[in-house]
């Protein structure tokens, strides 16, 4: 978890009064996959928030791992305050934004996020008072079957920011950001998690092959192994990512990002023509 304060605030208000905006808040997007580790994303993502028109914003994510609880990343673009107060009060996992995230696959501002209980009042209230007057809510998804869940939240002392004018420009960028938020950290949780289990080419394909639910014989077919090869190389890759058995490692290696397609590993005809 990293958190930093902004340094100036403008308002979302002038995406609309000032043509230039729009296009500065882009810049400061596409630099996003830039960033080289965390704390340096976590700069970009201020400065993003900032060329918005915004105050404030959180990013989090909740990683699967081989047990009940997921582990997750978070980037606190606002004052530290708030993410130490909010660190009291419990798991951001828990948060109202976060639990509207997992339920929904668009965005919502604070007039559309129920609250189920006392505690969610509360959280709402620190956030008020750390510049989330209003916010607006960006759900990432990452595909069917995988159950890593993002969310962007940006929030401004507004109350009606993104509900008045220039609202729809500033949803629009704010989108564009969360879907650079969620690229980079896909390709730094895959690259994370290559370094420290060491997995090869080859047990990423077998990964794969179990996350289309093949069996042994199928994968053997596959692959041109034997049944017992390929059940020791599971077990091999089970105890590199600390898992209880395959179809929990393969579960872990897609949340990470590992079993994407590339253009090469996409079947014939439906490669791009070069």
């Amino acid at each position: 978890m990293s958190s930093t304060a902004p340094t100036h605030v403008t308002s979302i208000r002038d995406l609309v009064r000032d043509p230039d905006r729009p296009v500065r808040a882009l810049e400061a997007i596409v630099r996003i996959h830039l960033a080289k580790d965390p704390p340096e994303l976590l700069d970009m993502l201020m400065s993003a928030t900032l060329a918005i028109g915004a105050t404030a914003s959180v990013y989090t994510a909740a990683i699967p791992e081989d047990g009940d609880e997921p582990s997750s990343f978070s980037l606190f673009a606002c004052h530290p305050g708030f993410a130490h107060e909010q660190y009291w009060q419990g798991t951001f996992l828990e948060h109202p934004w976060f639990q509207f995230a997992r339920t929904h696959t668009t965005p919502g501002t604070d007039q559309q996020i129920s609250l189920q209980q006392g505690p969610d009042a509360a959280a709402i209230e620190l956030a008020r008072q750390y510049g989330f007057r209003s916010c607006l809510v960006v759900p990432t998804p990452s595909g069917a079957d995988v159950d890593r869940v993002d969310m962007l939240c940006v929030g401004s002392s507004d109350e009606s920011a993104f509900e008045g004018e220039g609202a729809r420009i500033a949803r629009a960028l704010v989108r564009s950001l969360a879907a650079e938020l969620h690229d980079w950290l896909s390709a730094h949780l895959k690259r994370r998690l290559q370094e420290s289990a060491r997995l090869q080419v080859k047990d990423v394909r077998l990964l794969a092959l179990e996350w289309e639910g093949l069996g042994s014989k199928q994968i053997s077919l596959r692959t041109g192994l034997s049944v017992a090869s390929v059940d020791s190389r599971f077990q091999r890759i089970n105890t590199r990512l600390r898992c209880a058995n395959r179809k929990a490692s393969a579960r872990r290696a897609a949340a990470h990002g590992l079993l994407e397609p590339t253009a090469t590993s996409l079947p014939s005809k439906w490669r791009p023509a070069k």
